[in-house]
């Protein structure tokens, strides 16, 4: 009686302890599968979504539709020229994970935690060439109207002004930075999810969920040349 009693308790802990990580995988999962692919349309302005393996940027083009990116964020902000650097990689994120894990090796459970619990959050935007094939990026392409939802999304990231970021710190190397953004880093809003969203904005066949930066990429086609 007792050691099916002994057996009961280590079941239950099992339970306690995997099931809420399996259900937030098969959750997302299913969002991933309950989303139709679409052919990429013939026309419009690219976008491009880039998986690192555990993060996936937006990666916006420097001038379309009218809008300059180039006048939100500055020249000045970086320390190197910005010259053939057609387009910008945004990620939203936790301010400390961001800043003290530029590699994956630097990660610790510490920081994770803090990005979970209390953390503030920054945009990280980096000038960049246009992503290729051979890059583990993915494309859409969207019409003018859609490409201002997705650019009022990105700015709505940003805290204060957004035609006055705040750059909060430093980047990785002289063509990026960190700029003081809006909202609270989560386990259901981390930052592939505020990557799909954006893409979202703009009508991409991307799930309402993504926590994963793969689910990112899921249903938009690779890019071909």
């Amino acid at each position: 009686m007792a050691r099916s009693r002994f057996t009961r308790i280590l079941l239950w802990i099992a339970t306690a302890l995997i099931g809420p990580p399996l259900l937030y995988v098969a959750t997302a999962f299913v969002f991933a599968l309950m989303t139709p692919p679409r052919p990429l349309p013939a026309e419009g302005i690219p976008v491009y979504a880039c998986d690192n393996g555990v993060h996936a940027d937006l990666v916006l083009p420097v001038r379309a539709a009218g809008i300059d990116w180039r006048a939100t964020f500055k020249p000045a902000f970086f320390s190197a020229p910005l010259d053939g650097l057609d387009h910008l990689g945004f990620g939203w994120g936790s301010r400390d994970f961001y800043l003290q894990t530029p590699h994956w090796a630097d990660f610790s459970p510490r920081l994770a935690m803090k990005a979970l619990l209390w953390d503030d959050t920054v945009l990280h935007v980096e000038y960049r060439p246009r992503p290729v094939a051979g890059e583990d990026c993915r494309a859409w392409r969207v019409d003018e109207a859609a490409y201002r939802e997705i650019v009022t999304f990105v700015r709505a990231g940003l805290a204060g002004d957004d035609s006055a970021p705040r750059l909060d710190a430093a980047g990785y190397g002289a063509r990026d930075g960190f700029f003081t953004a809006n909202g609270r880093y989560t386990l259901i809003g981390t930052c592939n999810q505020w990557t799909g969203q954006a893409l979202r904005a703009g009508g991409a066949p991307v799930a309402p969920w993504t926590p994963f930066s793969f689910l990112v990429l899921w249903r938009l086609p690779p890019i071909r040349s």
